[in-house]
């Protein structure tokens, strides 16, 4: 889908890992190996570009280093989403 794809934009973007094969709502991804906390790199990504990504560890420590990404945006919002990430200093 074409919300799909925007994801996978935004999280190549951010460096992170994920299977394209993945199906269902959301698209679960592996934070870069140089970031120790998704909690941390998660909450930089939302006050630098205003953009809310979900932080694995609210589902159990085992998501520390993921996070999860919603395909329930429509493709505007999304593609909002990358363009402030794409700004991202």
């Amino acid at each position: 889908s074409e919300r799909r794809k925007v994801v996978w934009e935004i999280l190549d973007k951010l460096n992170c890992s994920y299977a394209k094969n993945n199906v269902g709502l959301f698209i679960w991804a592996r934070i870069p190996d140089k970031c120790d906390s998704a909690e941390i790199w998660t909450n930089k990504i939302l006050y630098n570009a205003k953009v809310f990504i979900t932080p694995g560890f609210i589902f159990g420590s085992s998501g520390n280093k993921f996070v999860r990404v919603s395909l329930c945006n429509s493709t505007e919002v999304l593609g909002e989403a990358l363009k402030r990430i794409n700004n991202l200093k």
